[in-house]
């Protein structure tokens, strides 16, 4: 079972910008824009796909990766792991749905209480963009990273 045709498209090294949204600041500290990298790899047989990336906050680097498969024919699975997110490997997953992007479905602990986490996949028109969210506890999601990347 191969990743999605939109991941293996993807193929390739991109650069862009990544926006981190921190909503418990206040409104005019919430958004940090950064320059951008993101190469996606597929493996030889189509089987797994690794997406690595970097961006920047308060001037320090950060990177992280997302590794992609099929979990069964309509179920795409992440395992991902980010730099200045978590310290943990999380495992997403979610159903594959024509016409829209790969979203994944994961949670965290967070002081005794989990919370959920998305990630979203998707390439149109040769842009590629990686979006999360954080989902509270009453399941609102509200965006935390939104990434678009050109060809580099």
């Amino acid at each position: 079972m191969s990743v999605p045709k939109e991941i293996r498209e993807a193929k390739g090294s991109w650069k862009g910008k990544s926006r981190l949204h921190l909503s418990w600041l206040p409104p005019e500290q919430r958004i940090h824009e950064s320059e951008a990298t993101a190469t996606v790899d597929v493996g030889e047989q189509s089987a797994f796909a690794t997406i690595a990336y970097t961006w920047h906050h308060e001037g320090k680097k950060h990177d992280g990766a997302i590794l992609a498969s099929m979990k069964d024919e309509g179920t795409i699975e992440y395992a991902w792991l980010d730099s200045w997110h978590q310290g943990t490997i999380m495992c997403l997953e979610g159903p594959i749905v024509e016409g829209a992007p790969l979203k994944g479905k994961g949670t965290y602990k967070y002081e005794d209480q989990v919370w959920g986490w998305t990630i979203a996949l998707s390439l149109s028109n040769d842009v590629f963009s990686i979006k999360m969210e954080n989902v509270d506890l009453e399941g609102e999601a509200e965006w935390a990273v939104d990434a678009v990347y050109t060809r580099a």
